[in-house]
């Protein structure tokens, strides 16, 4: 076995689960969002577990926890390895080895860019690294609530209440 056919399974997850994870989400809710009382709520994003949320200070600001992003990555990568490793045995036996090589250097690549991104979003101040989405005050993170799954909606998405997982207005009893 050489070691592209060992190694490109590996880079066309990676690359697969940090592109996947930027364009789908699962908004979070928390009981804030049925009583907005003094001001906007904002929802909680990230997929299968939140780590960002815009923080409503500045515009372009998002508070970011960098140490849940990695374990969300890793979580995605453990799914979706073995789905992407049996693809890759049944589809690349015939291939050239150049095109192996190269379908192997594009996930690295891909997922080079993809990391490159977010530090130059760390570094430029858009996302602010966080221990936790928390705010006292208001919500913590054992609060948050999944509402729905789909697309990043927007810069700073409006949070969406829910009266499923809050039937009294309330998380804390």
């Amino acid at each position: 076995m050489s070691w592209v056919d060992r190694y490109a399974p590996v880079a066309l997850t990676a690359c697969l689960v940090v592109w996947l994870e930027s364009f789908f989400t699962v908004e979070w809710t928390y009981p804030y969002c049925l009583d907005q009382a003094d001001g906007p709520a904002y929802a909680a994003q990230g997929f299968p577990l939140p780590y960002w949320m815009w923080n409503g200070v500045v515009s372009l600001e998002h508070d970011f926890l960098p140490h849940i992003y990695v374990l969300d990555l890793i979580i995605l990568f453990l799914l979706a390895f073995p789905f992407v490793r049996w693809l890759w045995n049944r589809t690349a036996l015939g291939l050239p080895m150049w095109l192996k090589g190269s379908l192997a250097a594009l996930g690295t690549s891909a997922f080079a860019v993809h990391i490159a991104l977010t530090i130059l979003m760390i570094t430029m101040g858009w996302f602010q690294p966080a221990m936790s989405l928390e705010h006292s005050e208001y919500y913590r993170y054992s609060d948050l609530r999944p509402v729905r799954i789909g697309l990043y909606r927007s810069n700073a998405p409006d949070c969406t209440p829910s009266r499923f997982w809050f039937p009294n207005g309330s998380g804390r009893n």
